[in-house]
């Protein structure tokens, strides 16, 4: 398991869920400032007309590190238009930026800028090109997705993001055997957390399949059942979860709720 301290990061095929304009300009300038800290080159796509109060030099402000990398093209924008999510045109960017000898490369862009050119079922298929892509080169993408957007498709949004998820409340993130969640799990997010864990078994060949709590602050009634039901399908196929090492104050309402003493559930440490 990760050390006691760590959180879900910044890299990686990563999903980032908003509820509004400014969750999504700290969760985008938060990551463009993590990359800029790798060396990484950064590409944003945005519409041609995009408001200027969205744009990605309105969202980073004038931090003078930002402007310097923009005039250097470290930061790229790329305006939006069908050829901008053909697979080919992105891995050639990418091999492109690599060949120039950054490091890493960094992509990001809104769900609502690409459906505004290409129909969402050819985006799905984008989703999972870009997910392969993430794995085979060091390449990182931020998929922004309203809270309102993503409801509809968060099975989908789970399988196709692997390197987890950032929204307000709380993060989860792939861990060698399981899933780690971090921050608050509760009535707001409980049905991405049961999709999250859903799509994260059906791929685990681990058993135990471990869910880290340790970095758990809260948890309340729908959160425990989301640990439940998004465990469910693992568990009825006859394989194991370990909920791993909740706060005290966690464990406690586990305990309360019976969830110890669920079939093919264990509360404890890493076996």
């Amino acid at each position: 398991m990760k050390a006691s301290g760590w959180r879900p990061g910044w890299d990686g095929h990563l999903l980032l869920i908003y509820d509004d304009e400014p969750q999504r300009r700290a969760g985008v300038a938060a990551w463009v400032r993590h990359g800029l800290g790798l060396e990484s080159k950064i590409l944003y796509t945005q519409p041609p007309d995009d408001p200027p109060d969205r744009s990605l030099p309105a969202l980073l402000g004038d931090d003078s590190g930002v402007v310097e990398a923009m005039e250097r093209g470290q930061i790229q924008v790329i305006e939006a238009d069908s050829s901008t999510y053909d697979p080919a045109f992105i891995e050639r960017l990418v091999d492109g930026a690599l060949s120039e000898g950054y490091p890493s490369v960094r992509w990001s862009g809104d769900a609502y800028t690409a459906w505004g050119v290409i129909p969402r079922s050819r985006h799905e298929g984008v989703e999972r090109a870009t997910d392969e892509l993430c794995v085979s080169r060091p390449f990182s993408v931020l998929c922004q997705y309203s809270s309102r957007a993503s409801a509809d498709a968060m099975d989908f949004l789970s399988r196709a993001h692997g390197a987890g998820l950032r929204e307000q409340r709380f993060q989860a993130a792939p861990v060698e055997g399981g899933l780690a969640v971090a921050g608050e799990l509760d009535a707001t997010n409980h049905t991405i957390l049961c999709s999250l864990l859903t799509a994260a078994t059906a791929t685990s060949r681990r058993d135990p399949f471990v869910v880290d709590l340790s970095l758990v602050d809260f948890l309340d009634l729908p959160g425990a059942r989301a640990l439940l039901f998004g465990t469910f399908d693992h568990r009825s196929g006859g394989g194991r979860v370990l909920l791993h090492a909740p706060q005290p104050h966690v464990a406690q309402l586990i305990h309360l709720l019976g969830i110890d003493k669920t079939e093919g559930i264990d509360v404890g440490e890493a076996l």
